[in-house]
């Protein structure tokens, strides 16, 4: 069980599923992870993962054909006045409804990948950061102005009052994510998800928005999710890193144990996979071989093991490896590799010595 005094937020053996006509997509099978106050958690992995898919079941805002099927999703609301907590299961709540759009946008907010299609384009800046304020705010127009725009000078847009009455595709890119980070951070939230904010930026602009981010999540004290394919930015966005796979979270642990103690073969494979300053120019850089396999058909034991230069043969494509906890409560992990029941019966402990 999290900690409620710790923890705001608690997703426990999530399932989502996509009906199509093509048949059942299961994006999600089973999701655990848990995000500490003022923390910043990490969620990496390669594209068809579930990362976007978990975020937007934490906003309760999946497209048609999603349905939630199991699990559950606990945001724990501190009441600021005596410092109470209270634990909403936000999976019980109509998407629609008066309780959910009261939280989403207000206690949680997001952050998409790509503003230009994010930002409405027949509307004014100003138009749509106020409908976020007032809609959350008890707040007349003009103190809904002044709100918008000290949002726009709180992440360091020149001339905010300008801004507010120009138009998304006047903007540059990194204006248009600065504007976006300004609508989701209007109504001070709690919690707040970034879907990879800095994909369609260029190196320079993607440097001074995590340093914004960084800033103001320290000022705020708020918590993060940080979606992204870029482990550079999880090192240095992040106090906890989630890591996962085919959709489920295959090892969870906090960012320099990530680095340097990595424990499933994903993740040391994905860390194996960035490009080295020190490395020989004509060396080929390391890859995973394979790709994410289809989330409708899912490989039987190990969804990883087609994939894992560690697989045990018997064992990996067989056994469904279960959430494992080690460093003393400080790592989980998804292997079959440390799970020394399973190993004491297996017929390869040379295989297994080697692996370790």
């Amino acid at each position: 069980m999290a900690d409620k005094q710790n923890t705001i937020l608690q997703v426990q053996n999530l399932h989502t599923h996509f009906f199509t006509e093509s048949g059942v997509i299961r994006a999600l099978r089973g999701v655990d992870f848990s995000v500490e106050r003022g923390k910043v958690l990490g969620v990496v992995g390669e594209s068809g993962c579930g990362k976007s898919v978990t975020a937007q079941c934490i906003m309760n805002m999946l497209p048609g054909s999603g349905r939630i099927v199991e699990g559950k999703i606990t945001y724990y609301r501190r009441d600021s006045a005596d410092s109470r907590t209270e634990a909403i299961d936000i999976t019980s709540l109509p998407p629609r409804g008066r309780a959910m759009r009261a939280i989403r946008g207000n206690e949680i907010a997001m952050i998409f990948q790509e503003p230009m299609t994010s930002l409405d384009p027949v509307y004014t800046v100003g138009s749509q950061l106020m409908e976020a304020i007032t809609l959350h705010q008890t707040v007349t127009r003009q103190q809904g102005k002044e709100i918008a725009i000290d949002a726009l000078a709180k992440v360091n847009l020149p001339e905010p009052a300008r801004i507010l009455d120009a138009y998304p595709h006047q903007l540059s890119g990194g204006q248009r994510q600065r504007v976006m980070i300004a609508i989701a951070l209007s109504c001070n939230p709690t919690l707040l998800i970034a879907d990879e904010p800095t994909t369609a930026l260029d190196v320079t602009t993607q440097a001074q928005i995590l340093d914004l981010m960084r800033a103001l999540q320290e000022e705020t004290q708020m918590s993060i999710i940080f979606i992204t394919h870029d482990l550079g930015v999880v090192a240095e966005m992040c106090d906890d890193v989630a890591v996962m796979y085919l959709g489920k979270v295959v090892e969870q642990t906090d960012v320099d144990t990530t680095f340097h103690n990595p424990k499933h073969p994903y993740t040391r494979a994905l860390l194996r996979s960035i490009p080295r300053l020190t490395s020989d120019d004509k060396s080929r850089l390391n890859v995973i071989k394979g790709r994410v396999p289809d989330p409708s058909v899912v490989p039987s034991g190990c969804a990883f093991h087609p994939r894992c230069p560690e697989m045990i043969p018997g064992l990996c494509e067989t056994h469904t490896p279960e959430v494992l906890t080690l460093n003393g409560n400080k790592q989980q992990v998804r292997c079959l590799l440390y799970d020394d029941k399973l190993m004491a019966k297996s017929s390869s402990p040379i295989a297994l010595a080697e692996a370790r």
